[in-house]
C-alpha cells in the first residue's frame, strides 16, 4: 500500500511545471524512516503544530486602540495568504506543499507591532551594539 501511495505522489509531482521545486530537492535535516508524506508536506505539519503557530490565535493582524469588528486575527490572515498562494501555485503547476509551508510560516517570529516593532528592535540592537534584529 505504501508503495502505491508513493507511486501516486511521484506521478503527481511529474505533472508539475519545469519551474516547480520538486520534493526530491528538499533539504532534509532528519530523514524520516517510515513516512509517506513528501518533505514539504511534513514541513506544513511541523509549522501548524508548532508553538509559534498556535500563538497566532489571539494575535491581531493590525494593532488598534478602537473597537473594530473588521480587524482580523493573524491566524486568519496566514490562512488566507495560504489559500491565495496555493490557488496561484495550482494555476502555475507549482509545488503546493512548498507554497503552503512558505505561506503558513511567513509570519512566524514576527515581533509585536509588526514591521514597526522590528524597526524599533533593530534600533535598540544598534544602540546596544548587538546583532541586528533584522538582517
Amino acid at each position: 500500500m505504501i508503495d502505491k501511495i508513493k507511486e501516486i505522489m511521484k506521478h503527481n509531482e511529474s505533472q508539475l511545471s519545469e519551474y516547480a521545486c520538486k520534493s526530491e530537492k528538499a533539504i532534509k535535516l532528519n530523514e524520516e524512516k517510515i513516512d509517506i508524506r513528501p518533505p514539504f508536506f511534513r514541513d506544513v505539519d511541523k509549522i501548524i503544530h508548532s508553538q509559534s503557530y498556535t500563538r497566532y490565535i489571539d494575535k491581531t493582524q493590525v494593532f488598534a486602540f478602537a473597537d473594530n469588528d473588521h480587524i482580523t486575527h493573524r491566524v486568519l490572515h496566514v490562512q488566507l495568504v495560504s489559500k491565495i498562494a496555493r490557488t496561484i501555485g495550482r494555476a502555475l503547476r507549482l509545488n503546493e506543499d512548498l507554497i503552503e509551508a512558505i505561506a503558513l510560516g511567513h509570519d512566524v517570529g514576527h515581533s509585536p507591532f509588526g514591521h514597526a516593532g522590528e524597526r524599533i528592535l533593530n534600533q535598540i540592537a544598534q544602540r546596544e551594539n548587538i546583532r541586528l534584529f533584522l538582517p
